[in-house]
């Protein structure tokens, strides 16, 4: 049996209830990387939120066909590779692998199915051949172009027409397109570029139609989700949707969930910005844990904007999660308490995870639970101690924010404090002052609740108060 749950459709601009083309399955796809380089930690949120719904689906009891791609034929590989004196294919395969690493740190479940575009290229080859078939493409000079004036419906997902997106061209168009819009399908060989035979000559495809192909191989014509981040919207997505839909004649996507930016300041996390973090670098010195905490911690549709807080309140809750998984294993049942917190606290997460996937909103009730369970641990009843084990195993399944392995996450932060020892700051007497503004608070002692954040601010330590009633802090640089 399925749990219903609502998404916020891009198509249609509205949150809608998901229902699947065949009851209980989900035909899923999620736009993967383009493997030339370590992925960064703006990837690595596209990365999770698609491992999010994943994880929520099959939690809901879904039947999940999760596909994510991964491109390894494209400019940016054969330039690195070119750069390298390596082959393309071969320099994409390294990386290839490299992301297969950093996923795997991020505590994800594996897709159904991972394909390449290097192993699609018959499927590529005839959709492009049946989109020309249905007079939606033309040849010119052995490249293929989609004639977009051809796909009335083209700019639905973007919600951009025509007209504007000529006036909006800011480069100078190629005059052997029949439109200034029209989009590469596919283009022919130049020297040292990777290259296969195909009825226009040997070439390559365009990036757009790789997605187009990869999905209708694993999924078929119509899929029930489909994902990326929201840079993708226009033109991958919307040129993803025209190429499909001319070659099938029918429907490419019936529900379009897009992840926002990771952002620096004002500005997105960008190779070319050069205001770039690493997933590999970010996970050596914090763990995965904290990486895929503070992704979840905000609600996918939201920009998640990157800062020291963000990443100590990460560390806090991921440490408090751990300690208490391992303390929880020594509760025993030895009185009659239970509470709202502890009793219906599965329902309420899996409420906020029904509502678009609000992993921010599921969090909030396990911290309450958390909470509750701390002060009461010697009073449980039976009856809450098993409920307090489900939703463990709850959040372990639908979000992924419990390790398999509580001590070597533990581990990782406990090394984290003894370098911030080493570089002169006491971190167990800073957290004996935030308990005393915390208790100052309590009883509404506020002068001496400032004079600790006045304190603490001479030590370059920075508070931040947290929803939770938490404070996290952090070394001002």
């Amino acid at each position: 049996m399925t749990r219903e749950i609502k998404i916020n459709n891009n198509l249609t601009r509205k949150k809608e209830i998901f229902t699947p083309v065949e009851p209980g399955k989900v035909k899923f796809y999620s736009c993967g990387p383009t493997t030339y380089d370590f992925a960064h930690i703006g990837n690595g949120r596209s990365f999770v939120v698609a491992d999010l719904f994943h994880r929520v689906l099959k939690t809901f009891g879904y039947e999940v066909n999760f596909v994510r791609n991964y491109t390894d034929v494209d400019d940016k590989i054969i330039n690195r590779a070119r750069e390298l004196n390596r082959d393309p294919i071969e320099h994409a395969a390294i990386f290839v692998k490299e992301c297969e690493q950093d996923m795997l740190s991020l505590g994800m479940l594996p897709p159904t199915h991972t394909p390449k575009v290097s192993e699609t290229m018959p499927e590529i080859i005839e959709m492009i051949e049946d989109i020309i078939k249905n007079d939606k493409a033309y040849v010119v000079d052995g490249e293929v172009f989609f004639n977009v004036p051809s796909f009335p419906s083209y700019g639905k997902l973007s919600k951009k027409d025509l007209d504007g997106l000529v006036a909006g061209q800011r480069v100078e168009v190629d005059k052997r397109k029949k439109h200034p819009s029209d989009f590469v399908l596919w283009k022919p060989a130049k020297p040292g570029e990777p290259a296969w035979d195909s009825p226009w000559g040997k070439g390559r495809p365009g990036w757009h139609i790789e997605c187009s192909a990869m999905a209708k191989k694993f999924l078929g014509n119509t899929l029930d989700l489909h994902h990326g981040g929201v840079d993708l919207m226009f033109p991958h997505h919307e040129n993803e949707i025209a190429q499909s839909e001319a070659a099938n004649k029918c429907p490419f996507c019936n529900n379009w969930a897009h992840n926002e930016f990771l952002n620096f300041g004002s500005e997105k996390m960008s190779k070319s910005l050069g205001n770039v973090v690493k997933i590999r670098d970010f996970v050596e010195k914090y763990g995965g844990q904290v990486l895929r905490h503070v992704y979840l911690s905000v609600h996918y549709r939201a920009r998640l904007e990157w800062s020291d807080e963000i990443i100590q309140r990460a560390i806090d809750e991921v440490k408090r999660i751990h300690e208490f998984v391992l303390e929880a294993m020594s509760y025993e049942a030895k009185g009659s308490y239970t509470s709202p917190e502890i009793s219906s606290c599965i329902e309420k997460m899996m409420e906020e995870l029904s509502n678009d996937f609000n992993s921010a909103g599921a969090m909030g009730h396990f911290f309450s639970l958390l909470r509750n369970v701390k002060a009461h641990k010697d009073e449980l009843s039976s009856e809450s101690l098993t409920q307090v084990k489900k939703t463990l195993e709850f959040v372990k399944d639908s979000l992924g924010l419990i390790h398999s392995d509580p001590v070597s996450v533990l581990k990782i932060l406990k090394n984290l404090e003894q370098d911030t020892s080493s570089a002169g700051i006491d971190a167990s007497a800073i957290e004996a002052l935030i308990e005393e503004r915390r208790l100052a608070k309590a009883s509404k002692n506020w002068a001496r609740a400032d004079e600790i954040r006045k304190e603490l601010a001479q030590k370059s330590i920075v508070l931040k108060d947290n929803p939770d009633g938490t404070s996290s802090w952090t070394v001002q640089g």
